[in-house]
């Protein structure tokens, strides 16, 4: 679906992160996934912070074998940008939390041009839990803030 089209579903219609259900399945959308006009796939995700430890979560990449990324995926027809961030959160690290703000929009580019936008949004944790869709497919990672900011100085040298 285009996110132009005249055709997108009414508020109440589409679900919010309220309506959020903690199912044990992942959701694949395929084919239900959220384009631009210029056919560019719309991707959500959260950043989820434990501000208590001073830390926050990534998940290991099922593309690419080694790399940690934040829990994202395809936004689609029937969800609000946050319904989707917070499904992918749940359904890739087990993480249940409040969306606290958007972080930004981010371009995701190939060889080609934009593969897609990244609509991510910080996420404090309110449960990590032991079981979730993806456990079977994913590791999480605690990253400490100290540990990110000496890789941020490391990256500018």
């Amino acid at each position: 679906m285009n996110i132009s089209d005249q055709t997108l579903p009414q508020p109440d219609q589409v679900k919010t992160e309220t309506d959020l259900e903690y199912s044990k399945k992942a959701r694949h959308g395929h084919g239900q996934d959220i384009t631009d006009e210029s056919g560019v796939r719309q991707v959500a995700g959260c950043l989820p912070i434990d501000p208590v430890n001073r830390r926050f979560l990534l998940v290991s990449s099922r593309k690419k074998p080694g790399a940690w990324v934040i829990p994202k995926g395809g936004w689609e027809q029937d969800e609000t940008q946050e319904h989707a961030a917070l499904r992918e959160t749940w359904e890739e690290a087990g993480i249940k939390g409040n969306i606290i703000r958007q972080i930004g929009i981010f371009q995701e580019r190939n060889k080609k041009g934009v593969k897609a936008h990244h609509w991510i949004y910080e996420l404090e944790i309110r449960e990590v839990v032991k079981k979730f869709p993806e456990k079977k497919k994913r590791e999480r990672r605690w990253v400490s803030f100290n540990f990110h900011a000496f890789i941020i100085k490391k990256m500018d040298k």
